[in-house]
């Protein structure tokens, strides 16, 4: 497995705008750095990136203790362990309470080393580009619009001893989703640092990265989703789960030994089920007790290191609604070193066609004209992105009023992210480009915007053996804020506000 081609199947999720992206002047070769190496990485990039990157160490922004037992190495010390976070937005735009927050685990099972180097070179990837002026559009975009929270080694002790537990603890089993009591939970200090970053954000999408095997995953992942005869029920959020990950898989590209995409499907059918895991708990447990019996997610109270206070894992109804994917990412969870490939495979070609658009819909201008006459019309192309399936887009023209707006005829379509593999009903992949012609019937100024509603039908969900479990309407925010006006939720001044129609900025047209 390439490391290129990881970063890759990340960006069908996470980023924003897919336009070419020019080679680097040089070719960088990938390499496994240490929990030293990282945490040193980090720093130089947020003294050079200033502007856009702020790191901390989770253990002295949330005033968590460290141990000594918990012990690292770093500049050929023994020292405590802790849990390094790289935010990455563009910090002039703050405050911004609706802008959309991701976060991305490296390594909870410390022995699965892929995943903090591929985190790292995305970090790098976004602030080299966002701080220049002639860095590219869409990473540029993506920095000024999104937060990115990125942990590289979740459990750092187990990564910077090469295990895959931390002391004696699975940290993929720490967390407060169907587990037999409250003493089973947050013993580790690696479950504790993420349970201290997803409780102060609203993350909408969130990825973990793991290795033993090569698969792209979703919810459900718990032993308490698997029906008979030993298959995962749906989630309620199925549809756009299945979309996304599919699409994650297609766009990552196929391995070079076997020819073949990553598999991809609930994590009960295509890994295996467990208690306690990460993926279940960032989904779910803002608001699943609500609609199952007997309750799975319960608080926690670990004697270990002196304890943590009960109340952190009580969580409000907002925090954990994330979609949240486990990327195995190669059959051999520590590769040697000629495997990592380099950034050579990231090409113009392939970001352009590897790197789609689905965390929040947006609509683009592509051309229009600043000035016309009464007696020609004129052309307008713009072009939906950040979503999948376009169910309707047109113009919408007014001269003073917007509520007298007119609307241009309505037409559908597909994003250039849609995959045949989808197994979606489409005449034609218009690739999100669309365009039409305005007359205007008088002199004047106009106003012309572009709308478009998307993914209604991440909204549906499936019948007999795919009714969802529980039977309950789509849960996540990344869901809901494209197809239910009425969803809004806050945490921490942050905000998810749905809305069903998405808009270009408005274009003034003088007519003459």
């Amino acid at each position: 497995m390439k490391a290129p081609a990881v970063l890759l199947a990340l960006g069908a999720t996470v980023t924003s705008i897919s336009l070419p992206l020019s080679a680097p002047a040089t070719t960088t070769t990938y390499e496994e750095r240490s929990y030293g190496e990282i945490v040193n990485y980090l720093l130089e990039l947020e003294t050079k990136y200033q502007d856009y990157a702020e790191v901390f160490s989770v253990q002295d922004k949330y005033d968590l203790p460290t141990y000594k037992e918990v012990n690292c190495t770093r500049n050929h010390k023994t020292v405590p362990c802790e849990q390094y976070v790289i935010k990455i937005t563009e910090e002039a735009t703050l405050p911004d309470p609706e802008r959309p927050e991701l976060i991305f685990s490296g390594a909870v099972h410390g022995n699965e080393r892929v995943g903090p180097q591929v985190v790292v070179a995305l970090a790098e990837l976004l602030l080299s580009h966002a701080s220049r002026a002639d860095g590219n559009p869409w990473l540029k975009h993506l920095v000024k619009t999104r937060t990115v929270v990125i942990v590289p080694t979740a459990n750092a002790y187990g990564y910077d001893h090469n295990v895959r537990r931390e002391l004696n603890v699975d940290p993929n089993r720490d967390f407060p989703y169907n587990l037999g009591n409250d003493e089973e939970c947050m013993v580790t200090t690696a479950a504790r640092a993420l349970n201290e970053l997803w409780r102060d954000h609203l993350f909408q999408l969130g990825i973990t990265f793991h290795a033993g095997t090569e698969c792209i995953t979703y919810e459900w992942g718990g032993k308490n989703h698997v029906g008979e005869p030993g298959k995962s029920e749906k989630s309620p959020d199925d549809q756009s789960q299945k979309q996304l990950s599919r699409i994650m898989s297609r766009f990552g590209g196929k391995f070079e030994e076997s020819g073949k995409y990553y598999p991809d499907g609930t994590m009960n059918d295509v890994v295996y089920a467990v208690d306690g895991g990460m993926e279940d708990w960032g989904y779910a447990a803002s608001w699943e007790n609500e609609f199952t019996t007997p309750k799975p997610i319960k608080e926690c109270n670990p004697s270990s290191f002196g304890g943590y206070p009960a109340e952190k894992t009580r969580y409000n109804n907002a925090t954990h609604r994330a979609f949240n994917v486990l990327i195995e990412t190669s059959d051999n969870k520590q590769p040697n070193s000629t495997s990592w490939g380099d950034s050579s495979t990231l090409s113009d070609e392939a970001l352009s066609d590897y790197l789609p658009a689905t965390e929040m819909p947006y609509v683009l201008w592509k051309m229009h004209p600043h000035n016309t006459t009464v007696t020609e019309a004129a052309t307008f192309k713009w072009e939906v992105a950040g979503a999948i399936t376009v169910d309707n887009t047109q113009l919408k023209v007014w001269s003073d009023d917007p509520a007298d707006a007119t609307l241009t005829h309505a037409q559908k379509g597909v994003t250039r992210w849609f995959h045949e593999d989808l197994g979606l009903k489409v005449k034609s992949n218009n690739k999100g480009l669309f365009s039409a012609g305005v007359e205007f019937a008088a002199a004047g100024t106009y106003n012309v915007q572009a709308i478009a509603t998307v993914d209604q039908d991440w909204a549906t969900q499936g019948t007999g053996d795919d009714i969802p479990v529980p039977k309950t309407k789509p849960q996540t925010h990344i869901v809901n804020a494209r197809t239910n006006a009425d969803w809004l939720y806050s945490n921490n001044d942050r905000v998810v506000r749905g809305q069903t129609v998405w808009t270009s900025h408005v274009v003034k047209i003088v007519v003459a």
